[in-house]
């Protein structure tokens, strides 16, 4: 029997860490070796034709598909194309967008035989072990399956327990597989379930945390290391619930570093300060951490069962950031109970001042079997119908409001997310914005006015925006507008030296002879020693490839107000360790 598992990923660079568990899983245990499975892999993006000719074109006589609310309308279209063309293939679904409510969903998609709700490894093993002995009468006495009988009926099994030995599962990637994957971002579990209840979240509904063990989990990062992954993403709800297990795991990793980098969820107010200690000292790049805020909103903190002390989470996020040796995401969620337009102002302006670098404005979900779901017509939720469930509007956020935030989410993303812009905005924020929120909500206005939302800018439009804006809409005088350019275009210039100045970039400084300057300034080895030491013994001509100079008529790397004509030299030989700015030499 040939058993085909697949997944369609959000986008090309995901991966699929379910199929792989159950692959392995089945491979290991399969009591004899009557059928094979093989694993493919595709993105929502490819068109369903090319998806369904490859599926095809396997001869499966089992296809099984991994359904989340990012796939499930393509993955059911699938579903219902391959049953037409291959009617005596049996058709599986699993996964959190079948399993809340699968009886429902097998009415409605005639073409899918068979649904496995709940945690799948041992009831697929299971599942196949049936099929391929050809006694499907057997269906009934496999816990975790919603199933059509012979005579066409729905038929609901009893929940499986959970297994208790996650070490009992196999490592999901092999060396071959790793080869492949390695340039894609690859999740991985050291841990299941979540020690705490939010409303909004499907982790709430299964009670306690399971962990694989420390020896199996420093196993399995060994070999990504060895196999120079790129990027792990845990998907461990709350990766440091356990703060002495959590400790360990990152020792190893510093310990052991590689060119892997680690995405951690965490939980910001469980760092303690011997944990803080040890992270301060952690390699740049090494780790990266998410970390939920939400909202800051105490009554909707309480209405969603979410429990956090925000002093505590900010004052640690400040130690982190201080070191800056670890980048952070901050979390927000629009449109909770009870925060209204006004209360998640507040919300983004005291996560925002923490200074993340990146901040995610997300946007309430309601996803099937969460309590937020239930609690719906309690706090008069309108939402999508089909997924992702977004909400549109509550008793307290219009439907107008969300579509103010997220044209705000698209201009932070643009802007303060990209991280290319860091003293252009501490320049705006400075001079003139008490509240992050409320120059956001300005550009995102200016950016709706000019009708130049939601579509792809280059990084050097951006900046044109920007000038544009802060030229149009903030500046005072000409001397702020001076001020700023010097902070855009060094910003602009520390993230491209190839890059051809616009026109508002050009300086007032007439500088005759330059070129001859720039030559003379580093033939004189007492100006390499000082500025670039690691240049030494190198030809101008060799230099000039790797730096450039640029006059500016304000300082920016300073908030001087003096005007004059200043000189910075950009190196952009070491832009690897974020070190580019060396000196700024005023004439």
């Amino acid at each position: 029997m040939k058993v085909l598992l697949t997944a369609l990923n959000a986008k090309y660079i995901h991966s699929s860490l379910a199929i792989r568990y159950l692959e392995k899983y089945c491979n290991r245990y399969q009591e004899e070796k009557n059928y094979s499975i093989q694993i493919k892999e595709f993105s929502i993006n490819e068109s369903l034709d090319q998806i369904m000719a490859e599926i095809y074109e396997s001869r499966a006589d089992v296809l099984a598909f991994s359904v989340y609310i990012w796939n499930v309308e393509h993955t059911l279209s699938l579903i219902d194309r391959l049953k037409k063309v291959l009617p005596e293939a049996i058709l599986v679904a699993g996964g959190p967008e079948v399993s809340y409510d699968p009886v429902e969903i097998l009415e409605e998609n005639p073409a899918l035989d068979l649904i496995v709700k709940g945690e799948g490894e041992e009831t697929f093993r299971e599942l196949l072990a049936v099929l391929a002995g050809k006694e499907p009468e057997v269906l009934e006495g496999i816990p975790g399956i919603v199933y059509r009988d012979k005579g066409g009926q729905i038929r609901e099994n009893p929940e499986r327990e959970l297994i208790r030995d996650l070490d009992r599962i196999p490592f999901p990637y092999t060396e071959e597989e790793l080869a492949k994957l390695k340039n894609k971002l690859i999740y991985y579990e050291a841990s299941r379930g979540c020690p705490y209840n939010c409303s909004y979240c499907l982790s709430s509904t299964i009670k306690g945390v399971r962990a694989f063990s420390l020896d199996r989990v420093k196993e399995d990062l060994l070999l990504f290391i060895r196999n120079k992954v790129r990027q792990i993403k845990f998907v461990d709800r709350t990766f440091n619930y356990d703060k002495k297990r959590a400790r360990e795991i990152f020792e190893f990793l510093m310990k052991n570093r590689g060119d892997t980098s680690f995405h951690f969820e965490i939980t910001a107010e469980l760092l303690d300060e011997e944990l803080l200690e040890l992270l301060q000292r952690a390699p740049e790049g090494l780790f990266q951490f998410e970390i939920g805020v939400q909202t800051t909103n105490e009554r909707t903190l309480e209405l969603i069962d979410r429990r956090m002390d925000f002093d505590r989470l900010a004052s640690n996020v400040r130690v982190l950031r201080e070191q800056d040796n670890i980048k952070l995401y901050l979390d927000l969620i629009a449109g909770l109970p009870e925060e209204d337009y006004q209360s998640f102002q507040r919300s983004f302006d005291e996560a925002y001042a923490l200074n993340p670098h990146v901040l995610h404005l997300g946007f309430l979900k309601l996803l099937k079997g969460s309590k937020a779901r239930a609690d719906a017509g309690h706090y008069n939720y309108k939402y999508t119908g089909e997924a992702p469930y977004e909400v549109l509007e509550n008793e307290v956020l219009s439907y107008a409001d969300l579509l103010k935030l997220k044209n705000i989410e698209f201009v932070v993303d643009k802007y303060h997310n990209s991280g290319v812009f860091a003293n252009t905005l501490d320049y705006i924020f400075r001079q003139h914005f008490q509240s992050y929120f409320e120059f956001y909500e300005r550009l995102a206005d200016y950016f709706q006015e000019k009708g130049l939302l939601r579509k792809a800018h280059s990084r050097l439009a951006l900046y044109n925006i920007l000038h544009d804006f802060y030229r149009g809409r903030v500046a005072g005088s000409e001397e702020e507008l001076g001020i700023f350019t010097a902070f855009l275009k060094y910003d602009l210039l520390l993230h491209d030296g190839r890059v051809r100045l616009p026109d508002w970039a050009e300086s007032d400084t007439i500088f005759e002879d330059f070129n001859e300057w720039r030559y003379n300034f580093l033939a004189d080895e007492k100006n390499l020693e000082r500025f670039l030491p690691h240049m030494a013994g190198k030809s101008v001509k060799d230099i000039l490839k790797q730096v450039r100079f640029e006059t500016f008529d304000y300082d920016p790397t300073t908030d001087s107000r003096q005007k004059g004509t200043y000189i910075v030299l950009f190196d952009y030989s070491k832009r690897h360790t974020g070190t580019v700015l060396l000196c700024s030499i005023p004439c």
